[in-house]
């Protein structure tokens, strides 16, 4: 994994990983979304699923492996999202339509 050259309060590392989306505000469906980086205190992801800053989401690994030593050692993670974009149709790595960044509601304790 390749570390960002950004000022942040953790140090975010490029990561991707299929995950399943669970908007809090809807009943019983999941979306797919792919992990593109994470740090101690996030994520952000691409996805089809068109969500709202400030709402809740859930999201599981779909690589879950407790003996792993990255974020697919934990099967899930509960936060908010913080910031949305669109991809651009141009955007030739883009995994979705848009880009999220997911902040937790704790911190996730693990090296990246």
């Amino acid at each position: 994994m390749e570390a960002h050259e950004e000022k942040r309060r953790y140090q975010r590392y490029e990561y991707s990983s299929p995950m399943h989306l669970h908007r809090m505000d809807s009943q019983d469906q999941y979306y797919y979304a792919e992990m593109k980086d994470c740090c101690q205190g996030g994520l952000s992801l691409s996805t089809n699923e068109k969500l709202v800053v400030g709402h809740l989401v859930y999201l599981e690994m779909k690589n879950y492996n407790e003996y792993a030593s990255g974020p697919e050692k934990y099967k899930s993670y509960f936060g908010s999202v913080k910031w949305a974009t669109p991809n651009s149709s141009s955007d030739v790595d883009a995994k979705g339509y848009y880009s999220y960044g997911i902040e937790y509601n704790e911190p996730a304790y693990y090296d990246c």
